[in-house]
C-alpha cells in the first residue's frame, strides 16, 4: 500500500486531542489491517485544532484530506465536503457513463440502486478515494434473509464486498460506514467476519466533558449572552455524565438564551428528558427516599449490604461484587432493600425494564443502547425484578430466531466484565432461583446471593414496628410481641398490610390513634395470601436457602437440613406438587 501522507503528517501533539477510537482507526489503516470501518454509537462533536467538529467533518479533515471524498445517506443522496471533491466526482461520473453506456442523474443519487454501484466503481477505479456512508443501519437494516427483497440482498452483498475488496488497500482508499447502533445493522456487515473494522463511539468521559464545557464557557457570546454556570466546571462535568457533548452544548446555550446560569436542577431535568427520549421505557430512574436503616427483619443481610455500600463510597472496588442476587418468597422486601442500598451507596438507582421487541434486531439494539448509557452513567446500580423471567434463563431453541439466546449471551458477557466492577453494579430479585441458568449464578456474575426468608417472631416484631412508624402510628402501648407470635408465616408485605388494616379500622371508627384492639381486629380479619400457598412458599424458601453460598446468612435449622441432606429431599418432594 502506498504511504498515506495525510495521516502520517498528523503530529503526536495534534493526536493527543483525538478520541481513542480515532487513533485506533489511524493505526489500523496505516498498518493495512483495515480499509473499511463501521462506526457505531454516539455521533458527537469531536475535538479538532482547538475547537470541535461534527463527526462527518472530523472524519473528512482527519482522514480524507488528500482523497476525493463523497458523503452518502438515504435522505440527501450523494453530497460532497468541498467543491473540489464535487468537481472531481462529476468528472469521474462522465467517464463512468461513457464506459458503462448508461445515463446517471445525480439528482436521483438518494436511490441506493443508483448511488451504491456508482460509489463502488469510484472507490475501485481510482487512487486516493474515500466514502462516508451515513445511517447505514437505515440503508442495510438487520432483517431475516427470507424477508429481504432481491435488491436489498444485492445491496448488502455490495457493501460487504467493499470490506473484502483488496483494490481499496492497493489504491489507498477507504470507507467509513456510520450507524447509531450496531445491532440495527445487517449481520452481514456487523458480524465479526464481515471484514469491516468495528469501531465503537462512546459517550464522552469526565475529562472530555470538562474540556468541552470549558470551551463553551469561553466561546463567543450568543444573543449577547455567554453561557455560565452556578457551580464549577468540574462539578458540572460530573453532573452531566450520560450526556453527549452536543447535548451539553444545547443545555448551556438554551439556558444562556433564557438569561439563566446552568443549575443542578436544569441539568437534572434536561438529563432525565434526554435519556428518557433516547432509551424510552428501557430504564426506569428512581430516587430512593430511605436508607438501609428502614429495613427490618434481615439484619445479617442488611449489615453485609451496608459494608458493601461503604466500600463503594470509599472506592474499594476490589471487594464490591459484580452482582447481588436477592432470593426468597414474594413480599419479603427484596426490591425495597435494593433501593435502600442504592441510597446508602450514594449512586443512581435504575430499574431495567423489558427490552424485548417484536421487530428484528431491535431487542439486541435496545440492550446495546442500555449498556452504552450504563457505562456513561457509572457509577450506577441496576436492578432487575423477577430476574428468572427476563435475563437469567438460557433459551435453547430458536423459536424467536435466536433473539433470546443472543440477549442471554450479551447480558452474561456484560455482567462478567471485570472492568465494570465497582462502576456498574447489578442487583436482581427472584423467588425461583432454580429457573436461572447456572452460568449466570456463578461467582464473577451474581457472586453475592442473599436469602430473604419469611421473618421469624423477632423479625416480625421489628417489621411491625417499622411499618407502624412509616404510617405515622405511635407504637407506645401496643403489644407487638403478641401480634408477632400470632402471625407466623406472614411476609413483610403481609405485616405492613396488617398495620394498614388496623389504621383503617381506627379511622373508620372515628379515632385518630391506633389501639391494641385495632391490631387484634386486623389479626383476626386479615387473611394472608401466603396461607393458601404454603407448599409453594416453602418451596421458594428452601430454594433460596439452597442458592445461598454463605453459612453465616442462614439460620441454624437450615444449616442442619443442608448437612443432613433433609433440605434437598424436601425440595424433591415439593417439586412434585408445586407448579
Amino acid at each position: 500500500m502506498s504511504a498515506d501522507k495525510h495521516l502520517q503528517e498528523h503530529t503526536a501533539e495534534e493526536m493527543k486531542a483525538w478520541p481513542e477510537w480515532a487513533r485506533e482507526i489511524r493505526q489500523s489503516y496505516l498498518s493495512s489491517s483495515a480499509s473499511v470501518f463501521l462506526l457505531h454509537g454516539v455521533r458527537d462533536d469531536v475535538a479538532w485544532a482547538g475547537g470541535y467538529l461534527r463527526l462527518n467533518e472530523f472524519l473528512h479533515k482527519a482522514f480524507c484530506g488528500d482523497k476525493v471524498t463523497v458523503f452518502y445517506d438515504l435522505a440527501r443522496g450523494i453530497t460532497f465536503p468541498t467543491p473540489e471533491d464535487e468537481r472531481a466526482f462529476v468528472t469521474f461520473v462522465d467517464v463512468y457513463q461513457n464506459r458503462e453506456k448508461i445515463k446517471v442523474d445525480l439528482r436521483e443519487s438518494y436511490l441506493p440502486e443508483v448511488a451504491i454501484p456508482l460509489i463502488e466503481s469510484f472507490l475501485t477505479s481510482r487512487q486516493n478515494a474515500a466514502a462516508v456512508i451515513d445511517y447505514v443501519d437505515k440503508l442495510a437494516p438487520r432483517e431475516e434473509q427470507h424477508f429481504m427483497s432481491f435488491s436489498q440482498r444485492r445491496l448488502v452483498t455490495s457493501l460487504r464486498r467493499w470490506a473484502q475488496e483488496p483494490r481499496l488497500v492497493r489504491r489507498n482508499s477507504f470507507v467509513f460506514m456510520i450507524a447509531d447502533a450496531l445491532a440495527d445493522v445487517h449481520e452481514e456487515l456487523a458480524g465479526r467476519t464481515s471484514g469491516a473494522r468495528l469501531i465503537g463511539l462512546p459517550l464522552p468521559d469526565y475529562e472530555e466533558r470538562l474540556a468541552y464545557i470549558n470551551s463553551q464557557l469561553s466561546s463567543p457570546q450568543e444573543n449577547g449572552r455567554r453561557p455560565c454556570l452556578d457551580t464549577t466546571p468540574e462539578v458540572f462535568a460530573t453532573n452531566t455524565d450520560g450526556l453527549s457533548k452536543i447535548q451539553i452544548g444545547l443545555l448551556m446555550r438554551r439556558t444562556a438564551i433564557d438569561g439563566d446560569a446552568v443549575t443542578v436542577r436544569h441539568t437534572t431535568e434536561f438529563k432525565r428528558d434526554v435519556i428518557a427520549s433516547e432509551i424510552g421505557d428501557l430504564l426506569s430512574f428512581m430516587r430512593p427516599r430511605f436508607g438501609l436503616e428502614a429495613v427490618a427483619g434481615v439484619d445479617k443481610q442488611k449489615n453485609l449490604l451496608m459494608a458493601t455500600a461503604r466500600a463503594l463510597q470509599e472506592g474499594k472496588k476490589a471487594v464490591v461484587p459484580q452482582g447481588i442476587l436477592l432470593v426468597g418468597p414474594p413480599g419479603c422486601g427484596k426490591t425495597f432493600t435494593m433501593q435502600c442500598f442504592a441510597h446508602d451507596a450514594g449512586i443512581p438507582f435504575v430499574e431495567l425494564r423489558n427490552i424485548f421487541s417484536k421487530y428484528v434486531g431491535s431487542t439486541e439494539a435496545n440492550l446495546e443502547k442500555v449498556f452504552h448509557y450504563l457505562e456513561a452513567m457509572a457509577p450506577v446500580f441496576v436492578f432487575i425484578d423477577e430476574f428468572d423471567q427476563s435475563y437469567g434463563r438460557r433459551v435453547t431453541s430458536d423459536s424467536d430466531s435466536g433473539v433470546s439466546r443472543r440477549v442471554f449471551a450479551m447480558f452474561n458477557s456484560f455482567l462478567s466484565d471485570e472492568s465494570q466492577q465497582g462502576r456498574i453494579l447489578f442487583g436482581a430479585a427472584t423467588n425461583r432461583p432454580d429457573l436461572i441458568d447456572p452460568s449466570t449464578m456463578r461467582a464473577g456474575r451474581f457472586d453475592l446471593k442473599l436469602p430473604f426468608l419469611l421473618p421469624d417472631a423477632t423479625a416480625r416484631e421489628a417489621i411491625l414496628e417499622v411499618s407502624l412508624r412509616s404510617l405515622g402510628i405511635e407504637c407506645e402501648g401496643l403489644e407487638l410481641g403478641g401480634v408477632a407470635e400470632k402471625t407466623g408465616g406472614y411476609s413483610g408485605a403481609d405485616l405492613k398490610e396488617l398495620c394498614q388494616v388496623a389504621q383503617r379500622n381506627a379511622v373508620f371508627d372515628g379515632r385518630e390513634r391506633v389501639e391494641a384492639a385495632d391490631l387484634e381486629f386486623a389479626v383476626a380479619d386479615y387473611i394472608a395470601p401466603t396461607a393458601a400457598r404454603r407448599e409453594e412458599i416453602e418451596y421458594m424458601q428452601l430454594l433460596s436457602v439452597a442458592a445461598c453460598t454463605s453459612r453465616s446468612l442462614l439460620p441454624d435449622e437450615y444449616l442442619e437440613g443442608i448437612e443432613s441432606g433433609a433440605l434437598y429431599r424436601r425440595l424433591e418432594e415439593l417439586k412434585l406438587v408445586v407448579p
